[in-house]
């Protein structure tokens, strides 16, 4: 069987720096693309996002609360549009 279709194809404005930043991360985390073709072997942002949405599956509350003692917290949703 074939991957394609397999996967969500998922495109988002991120800051100039920031996916080097996650690909080191995902390195330092153990996430490498393991799918054979051009990135086989480079650091798997995408990896990594999966394994954070399987482990916010699995407890929602418990990971949201360790991400917030971590530091990371977004400011909250924006006030209503006029």
């Amino acid at each position: 069987m074939s991957a394609k279709g397999t996967k969500v194809k998922y495109t988002t404005r991120i800051e100039p720096d920031t996916l080097p930043a996650l690909q080191s991360l995902a390195a330092d985390l153990g996430f490498f693309a393991d799918t054979p073709g051009r990135y086989y072997g480079d650091p798997s942002s995408p990896a990594l996002l999966d394994a954070l949405a399987a482990a916010y599956r699995a407890d929602p509350s418990g990971l949201a609360n360790k991400l917030r003692a971590a530091g990371i917290a977004g400011e909250g949703p924006p006030p209503p549009r006029e």
